[in-house]
């Protein structure tokens, strides 16, 4: 299954800035999901992080995989469309940044469901451009009600 940016868009509840998942290129219900960002240099966070040599910070990666996650949840246990709640993140687990993501770059997140309840989930994440892991580690999540 995949999915344009409309379509993401339906199934998160962040809104711009922060929509961090332009495509969804491979989705396994309860299983995995393969989604792609194309990082352009005019995006808000470039313009303290760092004015003179742009770097994607990696709260905004992390954010990218959590994205990534949550349209997962979604397509696994039918929940979290409603606008009362979503699955929020609780934890970052053994979260390694191993190669700076810039401007221009495509980031490639591959998610894979670790163990999931009605309640919580353990992801592990990992982000690539090109080929070469940038980012890896594990997320948890827990359910919120609001």
């Amino acid at each position: 299954m995949t999915m344009t940016f409309e379509e993401v868009k339906a199934h998160l509840k962040q809104r711009f800035p922060f929509i961090m998942v332009d495509r969804v290129l491979e989705l396994e219900p309860g299983v995995r999901i393969k989604t792609l960002k194309n990082v352009a240099g005019n995006e808000i966070q470039f313009l303290g992080h760092f004015p003179d040599f742009a770097i994607m910070p990696g709260t905004s990666i992390i954010e990218a995989i959590g994205q990534s996650a949550s349209i997962l949840f979604s397509h696994t246990t039918g929940k979290g469309m409603n606008p009362n709640e979503f699955m929020a993140l609780a934890a970052v687990n053994d979260m390694r940044f191993l190669v700076p993501v810039l401007p221009g770059h495509t980031m490639i997140m591959e998610v894979r469901i670790i163990k999931m309840t009605e309640e919580a989930a353990l992801i592990e994440g990992v982000a690539s451009v090109e080929d070469t892991v940038v980012t890896r580690g594990k997320l948890s999540f827990a359910r919120k009600i609001v």
